[in-house]
């Protein structure tokens, strides 16, 4: 059983995937910032630094993000779809907010087919990667459940042996 979220929780989710995308970033930048300053406000700094504007708009992200995250995962409101299709329509719904964001904050040009491809191209790995470590946190929560579960059989085997003598 989970225990209730709260603002905590959701401000500690903003705020790591805010520190993810922003590593990610700079990263980009150090990487690409000089060939891109020319296309993309996002780097109009080269690979000296990431505008304040960016980095504010990348924390107003994060919280849209992460608020479709504690929605579709909300036994209140999605309570009769399936796991896999909160996850499908959840990631649909980052994809069209990002895709907004982009846009609406002009991080390169809507016109152009190759950021395009990148930004799909990050997103798809991020995916993956996300799904990799849950499938990963899943796996180890599930052996130490099993771990524990056959501690406390263990027990009670010996209370129970214990009883009879």
């Amino acid at each position: 059983m989970e225990k209730d979220k709260t603002i905590f929780d959701f401000l500690g989710n903003v705020f790591c995937m805010y520190g993810i995308t922003t590593a990610l970033l700079i990263l980009f930048a150090l990487l690409f910032g000089e060939s891109a300053k020319k296309i993309s406000g996002m780097f109009w700094l080269g690979n000296e630094g990431i505008p304040l504007d960016v980095l504010a708009e990348f924390l107003l992200t994060s919280f849209l993000i992460t608020g479709i995250q504690y929605l579709f995962f909300s036994e209140k409101v999605f309570r009769h779809m399936s796991v896999n299709w909160r996850t499908i329509c959840m990631l649909g719904s980052i994809l069209i907010v990002t895709s907004l964001a982009i846009w609406r904050f002009a991080w390169f040009p809507i016109n152009m087919w190759q950021p395009w491809v990148c930004f799909l191209l990050s997103f798809l790995i991020s995916v993956a990667v996300s799904i990799g470590v849950m499938y990963l946190k899943t796996k180890d929560e599930d052996r130490r459940l099993k771990e524990g579960l056959e501690r406390m059989q263990e027990k009670w085997k010996e209370e129970e042996t214990g009883e009879e003598e």
